[in-house]
């Protein structure tokens, strides 16, 4: 049986995949480019990028997928 998503949950195993890719690209933005984030943000990053890793992507350098 295919999972059935939900984007509004407060969990990331919820989340489609492209909600995580899209997500993940606006906190590396944050984080590494724009250089303005508080301690959450960092874990928020770390966090959807273990989500997207346990779904088998891998995130490049830019975050590209």
């Amino acid at each position: 049986m295919k999972k059935k998503y939900n984007n509004n949950s407060l969990l990331f195993a919820d989340w489609t995949t492209a909600k995580l890719k899209s997500e993940a690209k606006a906190y590396y933005f944050m984080v590494n480019v724009e250089e303005c984030y508080s301690t959450k943000d960092a874990i928020m990053l770390e966090a959807l990028l273990g989500e997207l890793a346990r779904r088998g992507v891998e995130a490049k350098t830019d975050l590209v997928f």
